[in-house]
């Protein structure tokens, strides 16, 4: 692995734990519930960073058709009833993970230096950058799920 995406990297695998472990101990309901109107709930977020690491993958050479559709993107309009079962973005999580940690293992010099094909609220442009920018994406929103979980009377997921 590339030294310069290395801790990046780490930050992902501690992630991943950490966005599986949101989710444990919420019933169908409570996945579901949000905190109040035009608010997400846990289920979405979970969906949402799933999505958002298929194309993380995509970046890193190696697309994949992302199951969950375009559910989890954002201004994608929210309907409760209609997202997927816990299972299936846990599945979608796992596989896309596992891949993503493949990927920025393999991850060359060149590449990382390479142009990101979008920009993101930070001033290096490159795929490095970006992979940061993102990193820290996921940070937001699994703070959000800790909040969450607590707020539905479940233990935070640090501590």
């Amino acid at each position: 692995m590339d030294d310069s995406v290395r801790p990046v990297a780490q930050l992902y695998g501690v992630n991943t734990q950490l966005l599986e472990r949101g989710l444990e101990g919420l019933d169908r309901d409570a996945l579901r519930r949000p905190p109040g109107p035009g608010m997400n709930p846990p289920l979405w977020i979970a969906g949402h960073l799933t999505s958002v690491r298929f194309s993380i993958c995509a970046m890193l050479g190696e697309a994949r058709e992302n199951p969950l559709g375009k559910t989890f993107f954002r201004g994608s309009a929210l309907d409760i009833e209609a997202l997927p079962e816990r299972d299936v973005i846990q599945k979608a999580w796992s596989e896309v993970s596992a891949l993503l940690l493949r990927r920025l293992e393999e991850a060359t010099p060149e590449q990382l230096a390479s142009p990101a094909p979008r920009k993101f609220a930070i001033e290096d442009p490159s795929l490095r950058g970006t992979l940061t920018f993102l990193c820290w994406h996921e940070g937001y929103h699994i703070g959000q799920m800790s909040l969450l979980r607590k707020w539905q009377g479940l233990p935070g997921l640090v501590g």
